[in-house]
């Protein structure tokens, strides 16, 4: 992960080496003095006081042993997100035994009871915009047609459906959709670009939105290609800032939309659920605390057969899978447990309980929302 700089907006982008997604980016810290250093969102003398890892291993293998297989499943999630000092040895054995027992516990499929995580979609209907290349200049006129429009709305449900089923059940998200008439005429970027929307360019039209109601994610839709003119120079596929003054503490996701989307093998909702991850991977380390090292980036699927530095082992993309779905499945239900995702939030720092045997609560302020950077794709 990139740090953000505390008194300075910067955007950190890099190239992602997964198939079509992704982008992470940098934004100042909101409620926060300096940025934090990695694994160590909170004060120490804020760290949750957990169970050795092996007790809650011990009541694991004894409820498998005993074909308690909820119980079991459950002091496994526990050495995942209650012991915030067992060894990486112990969670990947935690996760293999989660992974093998989470299709045979039953899952809450009532989206009545699962969490909301709130999202703002935000649709410019259309884009006005011109830009230098050297002597020359180019115009785009791009409108999001009612079919386009469509497509929009149907990769955001297709998003919901798979976070509130990866989460087995626990979250659910809850979209509310603005459609903007006015034309953006202002991007980010100079020059010949590339270019993004950025979000201090489109406040005009989120703060009366946001004013309103609290989020957790603003997603934010620019048609780029097609219709009028040449299609506009796109930075990225999507970009990701974590908490931002500018969105109210909500996270951002800017999307230069090419009317090709979802690409060709991807899911629908795929490119929405890369991005979300990054603020997701983002909030549990530095709004709940977690020790960062748990949840993964998604840019660090690996195919099979790969052996290299870095990436995530525990996972393989097959040569004859089209994209990384099933990578995703794997962060949301074999590394965050149902309490984390029961307490997701962009915001704040939930009590919670602690040990095989007893409770001990988290304590800490939470500081409002922060923003750091996430990923670019």
């Amino acid at each position: 992960m990139v740090r953000a700089d505390s008194t300075t907006w910067r955007a950190m982008a890099r190239l992602a080496g997964l198939a079509g997604v992704l982008v992470l980016v940098a934004a100042p810290a909101v409620g926060a003095d300096k940025p934090t250093t990695k694994g160590s969102s909170r004060p120490a003398a804020t760290q949750p006081v957990a169970p050795a890892a092996a007790a809650w291993r011990t009541k694991a293998l004894a409820g498998e042993e005993a074909g308690k297989l909820p119980s079991a499943l459950e002091a496994w999630e526990r050495v995942i997100d209650s012991c915030p000092s067992a060894a990486e040895e112990r969670r990947v054995e935690a996760r293999a035994h989660i992974a093998r027992l989470r299709p045979k516990v039953p899952r809450n499929t009532a989206p009545a009871k699962a969490r909301p995580w709130r999202v703002l979609v935000v649709i410019f209907r259309h884009l006005e915009f011109s830009w230098a290349d050297g002597e020359k200049t180019f115009e785009a006129s791009k409108t999001v047609s009612p079919a386009d429009e469509a497509k929009i709305r149907q990769s955001v449900a297709s998003f919901g459906q798979h976070v509130f089923h990866y989460s087995s059940g626990m979250l659910r998200v809850e979209a509310g959709f603005a459609v903007i008439d006015q034309p953006l005429r202002k991007l980010g970027g100079k020059g010949k670009g590339p270019f993004a929307p950025a979000p201090h360019l489109v406040r005009w039209a989120t703060d009366p939105l946001i004013a309103k109601k609290q989020y957790d994610t603003v997603f934010c839709y620019v048609k780029f290609n097609g219709d009028k003119g040449p299609a506009v120079p796109a930075q990225f596929v999507a970009a990701t800032y974590a908490s931002l003054r500018d969105m109210g503490g909500a996270g951002f996701v800017t999307v230069p939309w090419h009317t090709n989307y979802p690409f060709p093998g991807e899911a629908n909702g795929e490119m929405e659920i890369h991005e979300w991850l990054h603020q997701v991977d983002w909030m549990f380390c530095h709004v709940l605390g977690h020790a960062d090292a748990i949840v993964p980036s998604p840019d660090q699927g690996r195919y099979e057969g790969e052996n290299r530095p870095g990436g995530d082992p525990e996972y393989a993309r097959r040569k004859d899978e089209t994209s990384w779905m099933r990578f995703y499945q794997h962060i949301m239900e074999d590394h965050i447990t149902r309490r984390m995702w029961s307490q997701a939030t962009m915001r704040r720092a939930p009590a919670k309980k602690d040990g095989p045997h007893g409770a001990t609560g988290i304590g800490g302020k939470t500081g409002g929302p922060a923003g750091n950077p996430l990923n670019n794709g």
